[in-house]
């Protein structure tokens, strides 16, 4: 796999969410918290992030392309890409304004 996922390595809910994202990929899932990302200037989204080379793919864009990988089983979830990109990343910012309230802040990443 050629990509990197990048998270927010402050809170609870993005650590349970990236084990959850390795344990549905097949192969070596490579997540890194977004502050140790230095290659290059990211945009400044609050959305999880999938760097392949230079691309930079953020919200259910991101999350539909790293599906792509996840094991057979997995793969039906990936019907709800379907739904119009505006809709999904609406549902997407409305999980990442909450997910403090659901994990609560940490201050290290166990990432």
């Amino acid at each position: 796999m050629d990509g990197i996922v990048l998270i927010d390595g402050g809170c609870r809910f993005c650590r349970f969410a990236s084990k959850v994202l390795r344990r549905m990929v097949s192969g070596d899932l490579q997540i890194i918290p977004e502050t140790s990302f230095t290659e290059f200037p990211l945009p400044d989204i609050d959305s999880i992030k999938w760097v392949v080379g230079s691309e930079v793919y953020v919200k259910s864009d991101a999350l539909s392309r790293i599906l792509a990988f996840s094991h057979w089983y997995f793969q039906p979830l990936r019907l709800v890409f379907i739904l119009p990109a505006s809709l999904l990343d609406k549902g997407y910012d409305w999980v990442a304004k909450n997910r403090l309230f659901w994990g609560k802040s940490v201050d290290d990443c166990a990432i």
